[in-house]
């Protein structure tokens, strides 16, 4: 008896010990997937995406019904219907971002096996159900079936495919300014690879998974085992030591616990698609494999919100099929804020002297969200002699953040008038009367 005591003792010591000394401990989760019994009022589908946008949880694109946005209230468990895309987006990896949800990468045809990718960035803006078209993407840099991540305030599209699923898989490397409105190329990873989505943990981005769609293997082969990790520090691209354990195409990927998760996908046989979830550890530089999902799947997106890993809809099988099934890892406790829009503050009226220059200020304010401006155009200037010098069209204006539009009067005379317009979240204008004194 004695002797059991002292180890209880012992084990309650270490226990208090590591909680106060080693923090990171209490991280301490259950390895174990919850079937989520919510109402199913959403259309099944697969190669969509799946995402946290505020306090809601948003699934569109796909195969099926892609236009068709299905909003998830967690507080209520209950589905909605929001505002329709523009394209049939499918086969991409959507981003939330300074409160818009952003489609970089994409195809927007789903005529199998040729799918065509989309020409633009796409923006949608939740509290207004706008969607709004963004800058062009280079012509020889489009491509559908890529991974989309966010680093310092920049996106970072990778790999992908240009001709849908007939062998037009690239080892592309790109990144987009939006509040400069830029596109930059990069320095190409080691493996071209489509049909997979990438994650970031610290300083390093991991594409994992995914294959060469319409290569050598056909359709479904082959595979790409090799995991392309990025350093954003030394810009470098490096390869993990180890493979992934089971290489399979349109997993889901999420970190979780400093570790990352690549959930179910498909292999190149011909069969029900994949439940195993195996993880990687950056610290033992390890793979281990963790609880099976509840339902076999490919080509859905994973969400981190809480303390869980949400997922639903995808294919139950290799290729077609789809699904509803939502389920959450560890814990069924979603966390998130309302989007409030922002609204662009700007004087009604602004002079500027004859033959010179004015500086017309806007901000931003009154949400918890950015702007987006799609334009700034000169109206009812029928002496033509106001000129916009700034350019600010396709423009990022985050909360609380000023920016200057320097206007110019070309002519000499007093008294003329002109309207700047700037139109920003997709419905929203802002209309300033220009007078030259």
């Amino acid at each position: 008896m004695k002797n059991k005591r002292k180890n209880f003792g012992l084990h309650l010591l270490f226990v208090i010990s590591s909680v106060f000394l080693f923090p990171q401990c209490k991280s301490i989760y259950s390895d174990a997937w919850i079937d989520k019994a919510e109402s199913e009022n959403y259309v099944a589908r697969h190669e969509c995406s799946f995402f946290q946008a505020g306090d809601k949880f948003i699934m569109f694109g796909g195969r099926e019904s892609a236009k068709q946005l299905d909003i998830y209230d967690y507080k209520s468990n209950t589905w909605s219907t929001g505002g329709e895309a523009p394209k049939e987006f499918n086969h991409f990896q959507a981003t939330f971002y300074k409160g818009f949800i952003w489609v970089i990468g994409s195809f927007k045809t789903n005529n199998f096996p040729r799918e065509i990718p989309e020409e633009n960035i796409w923006l949608y803006h939740p509290p207004t159900k706008k969607w709004i078209m963004g800058p062009s993407i280079p012509e020889d840099r489009r491509r559908g079936g890529a991974g989309l991540v966010v680093y310092e305030d920049k996106f970072y599209l990778i790999g992908g495919n240009t001709i849908g699923h007939d062998g037009g898989y690239v080892d592309w490397f790109d990144s987009y300014d939006p509040k400069t409105n830029t596109w930059t190329r990069l320095s190409s990873a080691s493996q071209a690879r489509d049909h997979f989505h990438a994650a970031i943990i610290g300083k390093t981005l991991y594409a994992a998974g995914g294959r060469h769609s319409g290569g050598e293997g056909g359709v479904f082969s082959p595979l790409v085992s090799t995991v392309d990790t990025y350093n954003f520090e030394t810009k470098e691209w490096t390869t993990l030591e180890n493979d992934l354990p089971t290489p399979r195409a349109a997993p889901g990927i999420m970190v979780f616990n400093r570790e990352l998760l690549v959930m179910g996908g498909e292999g190149e046989q011909k069969g029900p698609a994949y439940k195993i979830v195996e993880s990687y550890n950056p610290s033992t530089k390890s793979w281990s494999q963790k609880a099976d999902m509840n339902h076999a799947r490919h080509g859905s997106q994973a969400i981190l919100s809480g303390n869980g890993i949400y997922i639903a809809a995808g294919s139950p099988n290799r290729g077609g099929g789809n699904q509803r099934n939502m389920e959450v890892y560890n814990e069924d406790s979603p966390k998130g804020e309302p989007i409030v829009s922002s609204e662009i503050i700007a004087p009604p009226k602004v002079l500027v002297q004859a033959g010179s220059k004015q500086k017309v200020v806007l901000e931003n304010k009154g949400g918890n969200s950015a702007s987006f401006i799609s334009s700034v155009e000169l109206l009812n200037d029928s002496s033509a002699s106001f000129k916009v010098v700034s350019e600010l069209n396709m423009t990022l204006l985050d909360l609380s953040e000023k920016v200057s539009i320097e206007i110019e009067h070309t002519g000499n005379n007093k008294s003329e008038k002109a309207e700047l317009k700037i139109t920003y979240n997709g419905a929203k204008a802002k209309y300033i009367t220009l007078i030259s004194d």
